[in-house]
């Protein structure tokens, strides 16, 4: 048990080091800024722009760059560094059924899973179903 204890204690501080020594961004780095989703399968990107408290998203086609959606404001809720929700503000963003249903059911759950340079890989939780997508810090 021991050395159990001795091998995880060691892992962390070596993984704590490389990430300092590095000075890589962490997920408290996602949390405020301006940040970059493209979605190549529905051919979309977002430009994403956090508050401590708010999320506004705008919607482009990527082949054109034109604007395709009024924008989208979410009640960001910051679980921990690295999980937070976001629920659809209604009273300032066109919504439907589908919206109302995911806001009923705690809005979107996302976790920061993994962090490359200047971009995250963000795991999207909605009713059992996980989205993984890349979000980049512009």
């Amino acid at each position: 048990m021991k050395i159990v204890i001795i091998f995880l204690a060691s892992f962390v501080f070596i993984n704590c080091e490389k990430a300092i020594g590095n000075k890589r961004l962490n997920c408290i780095d996602f949390k405020i800024g301006k940040f970059q989703l493209i979605n190549k399968d529905s051919k979309k990107k977002y430009l994403i722009e956090r508050t401590k408290d708010f999320q506004i998203e705008q919607t482009f086609d990527l082949s054109t760059n034109k604007k395709i959606r009024k924008d989208r404001y979410y009640k960001i809720f910051w679980i921990n560094d690295c999980e937070y929700s976001l629920i659809l503000d209604t009273s300032k963003s066109e919504h439907d059924q589908i919206d109302l249903y995911i806001n009923s059911k705690g809005g979107y759950k996302c976790s920061i899973k993994k962090i490359d340079n200047n971009c995250a890989t963000v795991q999207t939780n909605v009713e059992g179903d996980n989205f993984i997508s890349k979000v980049c810090k512009i």
